[in-house]
């Protein structure tokens, strides 16, 4: 299980046809390419959420188009697909007292497991955590 710290951009956007698209323009007219991303929806607007090769492009570039930007550090967790596995990630976040706000996955490549994002309470505690299960494992 190998894992990095990066930085998430959200952009709350209108919950309406074409939104999505305008922001992916955007992002693509820039060469911003993303590696993970999640969107939630509410009544009235959506949460653009997701990590980039460039992070600082991304911002940039969505900045210059007027969209308010979030800017999160996240945990970015290669995860091999085996029975329990997140279980005892979260578990041992669960057992340091670290809470998962959320959390999105991305697969790498085929059959190779998941990239999962995680928005943790702690992100300085959770990379210790990470670093000693890595190690017990």
């Amino acid at each position: 299980m190998n894992f990095e710290v990066k930085t998430q951009i959200s952009v709350a956007i209108e919950n309406t046809p074409g939104a999505i698209a305008e922001l992916s323009d955007t992002l693509a007219a820039h060469d911003v390419s993303l590696n993970a991303l999640t969107i939630s929806e509410s009544a009235h607007e959506g949460k653009f959420r997701f990590t980039a090769c460039d992070p600082v492009a991304a911002k940039r570039s969505l900045e210059e188009q007027g969209y308010a930007v979030e800017v999160d550090e996240v945990l970015s967790i290669r995860l091999q697909d085996s029975k329990g596995r997140l279980a005892f990630l979260t578990k041992a976040f669960s057992d340091s007292g670290i809470n998962i706000d959320y959390m999105y996955a991305s697969v790498d490549e085929e059959g190779a497991g998941s990239r999962l994002i995680l928005k943790v309470s702690n992100i300085h505690l959770a990379t210790r955590v990470l670093t000693e299960i890595q190690v017990a494992a």
